[in-house]
Parts: C-alpha cells; structure tokens; sequence
C-alpha cells in the first residue's frame, strides 16, 4: 500500500466505507454546508468551490464537532494513515468540496505547496520529503480528480509548468498529456498528496468531505490551527495516533 501510493502519488480504495458509516457523519456535513452557504453566499458565487475547518465550527455543536473526530480517528483510516505516512502524521483539517454556482467555471491544474508563500526553489526541495495528503471521501457520484502520477516527488515538466502557472498562453484548465483522471462513488476512498499536481473534475454536483494530514514537522506548525484540534477531554476519548 505505501509503495504503490509513494510511486504513484494516490491510493483508490473503491467500496471503503459503508452507508452505515457515511450517514454517521452525512447530516453534520449537510449542516455545516448549508450554514457555510448562507453565511459565505456572496463568496460561493464569486467562484469559491470549498469550504474548511469543519472541527472548529460555531456552525456545529460539541456533539456534532465529536462525532466528526470520532469518524476522523476510526481504526481503518488511521491504520492507513499510518501505513502510507513515513514517520509520525498529524491531523491537519477538513474540507468540503462542492461545485461551482457558475457551471461554466473552468477547473484548475495545482500544487497546494504553490499557495504556501515558498519560492519555487524551496517548493521543488520541499517536495521530495514533505508529506500532506488528502482523504477524499464522496458523499455522492462524482467525477472525481484528475492528476498526473509521481508529481508529489517530480518537478513539472516545462509545459505542465507553464500550464499550472499560466505562462507562454497556457491556461491552468488546459489538457496535459500525462493526466490521469480517477472517477469516485459513494463509498469510495481516495487518497492523493497534495504536493502533487492536480485539478477537481466539476460536475454531478459533487459533495466530498476531505481529511487531511500531515507530517508532524515543525514546517507544518503555521498551518496548523489549534482550534481544530480536539481538546483535552476529547483527546482521552479518541484515537491519538495523530494528534
């Protein structure tokens, strides 16, 4: 398993969870996007097609905020985290991933380092140790992602560099020849390193709920909120592996 995802930058594990498990958490998602909406409307229709910090919500209560970190600690996802992880992980947060309100917006081909604040320099070294890793977890049919294998450890090559950072004409939606696109169900899990390159494929309304870790480095202390992160009490309670 840590082989096959380090070669290929993601790990597809299709039927992981069962629907027992997904409506645990299905109707705390469905709250927190739909307060999110209300609040953040102006925002969605302007082009923003995620949410985050799901676990230090005012939209959720303790109950509601516990039943997520018990869904993000259960046994069969942390044994992965620690299979597919080097050394010790950390949970980092949470996100939401929807749609566009405008259906004709374009997708866009990144690396999450890319928006960290590190020169390319520091971002080509950065990549070939550093771990951030998504757990992408649909609630519903869905396209999917569309990466290009080996990237979370390679530079681009010149014309997917061009592509992601819109130089020489290109455009971050262009095609690029070595992409390769995973399609998600209900049910499914996908893991997939964040240092890689990658667009979200819109499309079906998509509704997925991500968990993200990773390295328990100091690098990663600034982007680590505290406030989404169990308290003491909570800790005693749950799976502390990556806390």
């Amino acid at each position: 398993m840590q082989n096959d995802f380090e070669l290929n930058s993601y790990l597809y594990i299709p039927n992981f969870f069962t629907e027992e498990e997904l409506k645990q958490i299905e109707p705390i998602l469905e709250k927190f996007h739909q307060q999110w909406l209300n609040e953040f409307d102006q925002y969605f229709k302007e082009g923003l097609i995620n949410s985050h910090s799901l676990t230090s919500s005012t939209y959720l209560t303790k109950e509601e905020r516990f039943q997520l970190f018990q869904f993000i600690t259960a046994k069969k996802l942390i044994d992965i985290v620690t299979t597919i992880f080097p050394n010790k992980a950390k949970f980092l947060n949470t996100q939401l991933f929807f749609d566009p309100y405008n259906k004709e917006q374009k997708n866009y081909w990144h690396r999450d380092i890319q928006y960290t604040g590190l020169s390319i320099e520091e971002q080509k070294e950065s990549i070939k140790t550093q771990n951030v890793v998504h757990f992408r977890i649909p609630l519903k049919k869905e396209e999917g992602i569309e990466l290009i294998p080996g990237t979370h450890r390679q530079w681009d090559l010149p014309i997917e560099e061009e592509t992601r950072l819109s130089i020489n004409d290109r455009k971050p939606n262009d095609v690029l020849e070595r992409g390769k696109t995973i399609s998600l169900n209900r049910g499914d899990l996908l893991l997939f390193s964040a240092n890689s390159i990658h667009r979200g494929l819109y499309g079906y309304e998509r509704f997925s709920f991500d968990i993200i870790y990773c390295d328990d480095i100091p690098e990663f202390n600034a982007f680590i909120d505290p406030k989404n992160q169990p308290n003491k009490q909570e800790l005693t309670l749950l799976d502390n592996r990556v806390f």
